[in-house]
């Protein structure tokens, strides 16, 4: 999810480097959270931040959807990020085209707001099946060559479930 908004973040501001040449080099300044940045880049972040870039508000609004991790409960989840939605739509008016990429994410988020509610509800991730997707994306990448799926599938169980070959 935080993946998503950090494209659409991206896509703002490359849009939005063709009408203002000052965001050229600030891609990866725009990338990373702010507690992440080395002296320069900061000084640079806050520089652009405040000249009233869409840009600046793109990374203002991803800044605060990832906040909204940090609570606690469902239903303060549930209010903030109702409200971001609403804040996205209002900068969108402000800034027009240059802000429809944020548009649409929050439109996602409304849309999967219970799939989204369910970190919450039950604190759980994804982050364990990404990984082991890709283990077997390695294993895959490693077994070009076997001859059938049945090697595959051993292979997957080798590396999967730690097996270890005995040796003599």
């Amino acid at each position: 999810m935080i993946a998503n908004l950090i494209t659409a973040t991206e896509r703002v501001r490359r849009r939005e480097q063709k009408l203002r040449p000052e965001l050229k080099e600030s891609r990866w300044t725009f990338r990373k959270n702010p507690e992440n940045l080395n002296e320069d880049p900061r000084a640079g972040l806050e520089t652009l931040t405040q000249s009233n870039l869409a840009t600046g508000k793109a990374y203002q609004v991803r800044l605060a959807f990832q906040d909204a991790y940090q609570l606690q409960t469902l239903q303060q989840a549930r209010c903030r990020l109702q409200a971001w939605c609403r804040w996205v739509r209002m900068g969108s008016k402000r800034f027009g085209a240059l802000l429809t990429e944020m548009e649409k994410f929050a439109n996602s988020v409304e849309k999967h707001m219970a799939g989204i509610l369910v970190h919450w509800k039950h604190r759980i991730t994804n982050a364990f099946m990404e990984g082991l997707n890709s283990v077997f994306s390695a294993v895959k990448r490693r077994s070009r060559g076997f001859r059938s799926m049945e090697y595959l599938t051993t292979m997957l169980y080798f590396v999967a479930g730690k097996l270890r070959l005995p040796t003599f």
